[in-house]
């Protein structure tokens, strides 16, 4: 079986399908390395080809494709433009109003003498103002209003002024029925809680939640990294078991086809019978068998890989092959450094830290809405009146006019929904702290394991590799027995199958060994630092 590995930088540029976003330069290289095996060279049942990957290209392309990431991401995103939003409350806020309103009185109506007959109000306002983090609010307001107001003149005493009044004088000592005045203010309004709603604590308490609440979102996006950088990894180690059992199967069907062709030799020379091939011919279609399956499970991992990694599944002509060297690292692993490390960058610990912050402020903003609402309200504003804009204006500069306002709200609750409120918070903290306790017990439990799971495959490692010595041995002096006449071909294929048994032992401890490293790089929080991928970018600066 002849295989021709395809060099790539990034495994994602293989499939042309990828998003356009994928490294085009790579993409062309793949393009003229790429070669097909002939159609006669099978790696599998549909394959026609092979590619060889590097763990570190297909994490790049996981990370960059993978849906899970995706779509946490976009969580993380969704929940910094939730707590952004959560600010709104503290910022500066600009408003603007204006008003007009005409009051009259029916000509048919006696409102008595100088009273008020008609009146026109036209105010505008220009204010800004923000809420505090004591709780309370600070505006300041510029207002202008115009009064214009038609009186009842009686007519004895109009005709009488205006009779004593020279004709070219135009207004002057005139009265008349109609004026206007125009009152300016300059108000400054401080509103500030006492008892209920007073503190940092509660006035911000819906910013630090959403603080929390996004910081939790990138924790959780970093998690679904670390998880499916652990899928990536396992995959990748088991298709490369799957690649090391086709080969090694192959190599015991040579084997069992070398000997047979020894047997043939044998008959043909007259020193052998003729049923001394019967149990080679059933060992080789056993191990046919056995290599078919082989195939077959090598390309269903490859297909899964690809789909853990986000690739398309069309092209079930090519198979994958890891090209990491498939042997165990050197790396030491204490479990007592594991533990440490896990219970303070474990992101599932780090999570329900956050949530337990998040209730820690629920049951503060609950404890204070259990307090009497004492509100306290405090103004002051200058006037100035005139019978122009400018006129007023001046005045309210020169403090003609003043006015000053103090005011005290006290309110009770009767009943007993604050308390069920602060109950229910305490619940759900309780809550989380029973999450919390079991999560460490169970992260302590698979720490141990899977540290325990590295040294045990390490172990296996070495008993595999002795067994493999003595298998090896155990062969040729059986070959060599059965050249001689004292061992049949049943022996040799007996023996042939433990040296078979004994690799595809090796290979699986190698495999046991690399899964258990990346579920204690999991579970000790810095599996994303071993294949340095960054999910949080960095911070924009303030």
């Amino acid at each position: 079986m002849t295989t021709r590995p395809i060099a790539m930088l990034l495994l994602g540029s293989l499939l042309w399908s990828l998003p356009a976003s994928a490294d085009r330069r790579t993409k062309r290289r793949v393009a003229q390395e790429t070669e097909e095996a002939p159609p006669e060279d099978q790696d599998g049942p549909e394959a026609t080809s092979v590619l060889a990957i590097k763990l570190d290209d297909l994490i790049e392309v996981a990370v960059r494709l993978a849906p899970e990431l995706a779509r946490s991401k976009n969580d993380r995103l969704a929940a910094k433009g939730e707590a952004q939003a959560t600010r709104r409350d503290q910022q500066w806020v600009v408003t603007a109003s204006s008003q007009y309103s005409r009051f009259a009185v029916s000509p048919d109506v006696e409102v008595g003498p100088f009273g008020t007959v008609g009146e026109d109000k036209l105010s505008a306002n220009l204010g800004i103002g923000r809420n505090l983090p004591t709780g309370g609010n600070v505006s300041f307001q510029i207002g202008i209003q115009r009064t214009i107001k038609e009186l009842e003149i009686p007519a004895l005493l109009a005709d009488q002024v205006g009779a004593q009044i020279p004709a070219e004088v135009d207004g002057g000592n005139v009265v008349f029925d109609t004026y206007a005045t125009v009152q300016s203010t300059a108000k400054l309004v401080i509103k500030q809680p006492l008892v209920r709603g007073f503190g940092r604590d509660v006035a911000l308490a819906q910013e630090k939640k959403g603080d929390l609440a996004a910081t939790e979102a990138t924790v959780k996006t970093q998690l679904a990294a670390e998880e499916m950088l652990r899928e990536v990894v396992t995959a990748y180690w088991e298709l490369a078991y799957a690649s090391y059992e086709v080969d090694t199967r192959a190599e015991s069907l040579d084997l069992a086809r070398k000997q047979e062709e020894m047997t043939r030799v044998e008959i043909r020379a007259k020193t052998a019978a003729d049923s001394a091939l019967t149990a080679v011919l059933y060992e080789v279609q056993i191990r046919e068998e056995a290599l078919l399956t082989a195939k077959n499970q090598w390309e269903k991992k490859s297909l899964e890989l690809r789909k853990r990694a986000g690739l398309e599944l069309t092209r079930r002509d090519l198979v994958m092959r890891p090209q990491d060297p498939f042997e165990p690292a050197d790396d030491e692993w204490e479990i007592a450094d594991v533990l440490a490390r896990a219970r303070k960058s474990n992101r599932r610990m780090a999570s329900l830290i956050l949530q337990k912050r998040s209730a820690d402020i629920d049951i503060k903003v609950a404890k204070n809405s259990m307090l009497p609402k004492v509100d306290l309200e405090l103004s002051g504003a200058l006037v100035g009146t005139g019978d122009s804009t400018d006129r007023s204006l001046t005045a309210a500069a020169n403090s003609n006019g003043y006015e000053i306002m103090a005011g005290l709200t006290v309110q009770f609750d009767i009943g007993g929904a604050a308390k069920g409120a602060h109950d229910a918070a305490l619940a759900r903290r309780q809550r989380v702290e029973v999450d919390q306790a079991d999560t460490t017990r169970t992260l302590d439990t698979e720490v141990v394991h899977a540290v325990h799971e590295v040294k045990s495959a390490r172990a296996r490692l070495g008993f595999a590799d002795k067994a493999i010595q003595y298998a090896v041995d155990n062969v040729k002096a059986e070959r060599a027995a059965f050249q001689s006449k004292l061992r049949t071909n049943f022996d040799v294929m007996q023996r042939q199958t433990e040296l078979v048994n004994a690799r595809l032992r090796r290979g699986r401890a190698i495999a046991d060994y690399h899964l258990a490293v990346a579920n204690v790089q999991f579970l000790g929080g810095f599996l994303l630092e071993q294949y340095r991928v960054n999910v949080r970018p960095l911070a924009k600066s303030r």
